[in-house]
């Protein structure tokens, strides 16, 4: 395996990301905050230090990598820019340990949107710039993981979605970098019409930005310590309403504007999305109305929100959820790690997974019933092999080890049980909500032990590179020598 591409690209990438770190700091240096920006500029010249002295020593022709060095690279790669991009909250105006940095840093890459920071409201602006920023660009990077690299390596059923070049027919777009492209427009004016609406909706022009840079990634982290709560009503419908469709395949607003109405109206995963957003909302919206004493305005309203916030993996919340009773909060656990559609920046299991696992499980028991039959299933016309159900299956069988593996660490913390099993969900689904005295809906996960952070930082982490990414790396097969070098078609 050459560990040197890895750094190579590394490097590559840390240059860009200090030179985006100056933006903040001439916000800052605007605002007469020339402390906070002095501590943006030193982030920036240490982090593109190290990625010219990464290119530069690693420098060569690289051929296209092999698929070890795929896992390898996604996983290095991510650790590496969170390392880096923590350092402008390491060296603010009001410092935060470099744990605590990596915690916001890590949670802001991975759009989860759990803070570690207790008051926002003596932050510079440029501090909320760039938490804004790292989930953005989070969003752009899940998006090339989830559809250039995943179907790859056929990890959790991510195969249904490859791309191959040399296959044209029957695809909209033949290729994955034609595709990641046309995604990231999309991506880029979804963030432009979100942030409009929310100045139309009253909001400043700072605010809007900020707030869209955490609802299109679906990540989360807002500018105010009250998440969305004090917003007006128009401006949480605007939130609500991108955070759904941000939960949809970018790629199907492409579709919509070529007029493939046919693919869209026959992708089973944007169907059960949707069905499943208006059962679990109407539900919501039926319990806070007859057992909380509502009104259906805001039954409805906070329903529609804070399910769509959790299902999507943002992390809003627009009011105390632990003030809505047993039922919601159990409720809404359970939803943590769902996830919305793959082909979206969500974090979770993802829809299509449970619909694989449905219709791999209804094929099962038919056998069981016709031992000789011959049943076929099928995910959007196309049969499900037995390699995608098995693939879909142990994908479940790690998270499911992930989950108790974190359970069981936090629980060693003396954190009490509604903390360790929300917030472990919350990590591994890229949620950002959880609940428990500790870490509750309205608060910040400041008051974790420093290990308690470092155990959610890796469940954000195996949560957005999908677990088995990094997993195979800690096979020692992953690491001995090939006798003939296979490498993979396309990166």
């Amino acid at each position: 395996m050459r560990a040197g591409i890895t750094f190579f690209v590394s490097g590559c990438i840390l240059i860009l990301f200090g030179i985006t770190m100056i933006i903040p700091g001439m916000l800052d240096f605007f605002d007469d905050n020339v402390i906070s920006a002095y501590g943006f500029w030193q982030a920036s010249v240490v982090t593109v230090f190290f990625g010219l002295l990464f290119t530069a020593t690693f420098y060569n022709k690289y051929e296209k990598l092999t698929v070890r060095e795929m896992y390898l690279t996604t996983s290095l790669v991510w650790l590496m820019v969170c390392c880096f991009s923590a350092l402008p909250f390491f060296f603010s105006q009001y410092p935060l340990s470099y744990t605590d940095s990596f915690f916001e840093a890590m949670s802001g890459l991975t759009t989860t949107g759990s803070t570690i920071i207790r008051d926002l409201s003596i932050q510079p602006r440029g501090i909320l710039l760039w938490r804004g920023m790292l989930q953005w660009f989070g969003g752009i990077g899940i998006i090339v993981i989830a559809l250039g690299i995943l179907p790859l390596l056929r990890i959790g059923g991510m195969q249904l979605y490859a791309t191959e070049s040399s296959d044209k027919s029957d695809k909209t777009l033949p290729k994955t970098s034609q595709i990641i492209a046309r995604i990231m427009i999309v991506y880029t004016l979804l963030t432009i019409l979100c942030t409009l609406c929310l100045c139309f909706s009253g909001l400043d022009s700072f605010e809007s930005l900020i707030f869209t840079m955490g609802t299109i990634p679906t990540g989360g982290l807002a500018p105010r310590n009250t998440s969305a709560i004090d917003l007006n009503y128009s401006s949480q419908w605007i939130l609500a309403f991108f955070m759904f469709i941000s939960g949809m395949p970018l790629l199907s607003f492409y579709l919509l504007f070529k007029k493939n109405w046919k693919s869209l109206k026959n992708d089973l995963q944007i169907k059960t999305y949707v069905f499943c957003v208006l059962i679990c909302i109407l539900l919501l919206t039926s319990y806070l109305c007859l057992m909380r004493d509502k009104s259906f305005a805001d039954s409805l309203r906070i329903a529609a929100f804070n399910f769509i916030s959790i299902i999507t993996s943002t992390g809003f919340v627009n009011t105390d959820l632990e003030q809505l009773g047993n039922f919601a909060i159990t409720f809404l656990t359970l939803s943590l790690s769902v996830g919305a559609c793959s082909g979206s920046t969500s974090g979770g299991i993802k829809i299509f997974r449970f619909n694989i696992m449905f219709l791999s499980s209804l094929q099962y028991l038919r056998r069981k019933i016709l031992p000789h039959g011959i049943f076929v299933a099928k995910y959007n016309g196309k049969p499900i092999t037995e390699e995608i159900s098995s693939d879909v299956f142990v994908f479940i069988a790690i998270f499911l080890i992930s989950f108790l593996c974190s359970v069981l660490s936090l629980s060693l913390l003396g954190l009490d049980f509604l903390t360790v099993i929300s917030g472990t969900l919350c990590a591994l689904g890229n949620t950002g909500i959880a609940f428990g005295p500790v870490i509750g809906s309205s608060g910040h996960f400041a008051n974790l032990p420093d290990m308690g952070k470092w155990i959610f930082s890796i469940g954000m982490m195996l949560g957005r590179l999908e677990y088995m990414t990094i997993f195979v790396l800690l096979l020692p097969l992953a690491w001995r020598k090939e006798k003939k070098s296979v490498r993979s078609t396309a990166f």
